[in-house]
């Protein structure tokens, strides 16, 4: 059975600068001020998910600013992210790496807008060059992880998710972002097949982050791929109990149980999943293998 993944939204840095963060423009006192105030205005807008007002807030301080402070075009860029305008993003985030190339946050949010674009092989050159100028940074690591695994190439993308968690436990950094890089690891371990491995990885994910959607479903699929038939419908039946899961989500989870009550010869109980199963998903996939119930090879 081909397995499909179930990744989280690649991890954003937004860069809400405060007021001592913007110093550097180097004009006068009153100047600086007036921009500080138009900064902040502008990040919260961003922080609110009001894009295009957070858009127009900072081409009104480009247009004023006397230095084009490369913050405020990477700010600018992850607007244009929360509007899907990944083009837009990838300009703004590039004229941040024209203006400071040694600013390992503007090729982050460079590869970000290059990976939405699926230009993965130049993603990944972004992403290089943001961990080379800051290797300390477990989230450059973790975009890493994620370009890598879109390019196959999944023992590098393990690699940079180890990395990512050597980082992560070194630091202070949230609980999620040690979710995410375990569950990026789990994902790729299935990918090449190391189901045991991945499993593991999944349930560190969850200690992690115990409502972790991905690394649950993760796990669900490692223990069916292990034969622990039950235990994988145990955690597809836990999934479902969630509020606001979409039809595809709840297709899965009982596509699952439906091919695993296969698997312990519960035919009849099986056949009656999968009809949930059709009912829910228009995955072409997923529909096949419901269409071929327990008879599927």
């Amino acid at each position: 059975m081909n397995q499909r993944n179930f990744w989280g939204s690649i991890k954003v840095i937004t860069l809400l600068v405060c007021a001592s963060g913007v110093a550097w423009f180097g004009i006068g006192l009153v100047g600086k001020q007036q921009q500080v105030e138009q900064f902040e205005r502008a990040n919260d807008l961003l922080v609110q998910q009001k894009y295009s007002s957070a858009i127009t807030a900072y081409d009104r301080l480009l247009a004023t600013n006397i230095v084009k402070h490369h913050l405020i075009w990477i700010n600018r860029g992850y607007a244009f992210l929360g509007l899907n305008r990944y083009q837009e993003m990838l300009q703004s985030c590039s004229t941040a790496t024209l203006i400071e190339p040694e600013a390992a946050t503007g090729w982050n949010c460079q590869g970000e807008a290059l990976y939405y674009l699926k230009q993965y092989p130049d993603a990944l050159q972004a992403f290089d060059k943001a961990s080379s100028k800051n290797p300390q940074e477990a989230t450059f690591w973790l975009n890493k992880a994620r370009v890598l695994s879109s390019l196959e190439q999944y023992e590098q993308a393990i690699a940079a998710s180890d990395r990512a968690i050597e980082l992560s436990t070194q630091s202070t950094v949230d609980n999620l972002d040690r979710a995410i890089a375990f569950n990026q690891k789990g994902q790729n371990l299935l990918k090449i097949e190391q189901y045991q491995a991945s499993l593991t990885a999944f349930e560190q994910s969850l200690v992690n982050s115990p409502n972790y959607l991905s690394a649950q479903q993760g796990k669900g699929i490692a223990l069916y791929e292990l034969g622990n038939y039950q235990q994988a419908i145990a955690v597809f039946e836990e999934i479902l109990e969630r509020d606001n899961l979409t039809k595809e989500q709840k297709g899965m989870s009982l596509l699952y149980i439906g091919v695993s009550l296969c698997q312990t010869q519960k035919t009849t109980a099986g056949e009656k999943v999968f009809q949930q199963v059709l009912q829910l998903t228009t995955d072409p996939q997923s529909q096949e293998i419901a269409q071929k119930g327990c008879g599927i090879k």
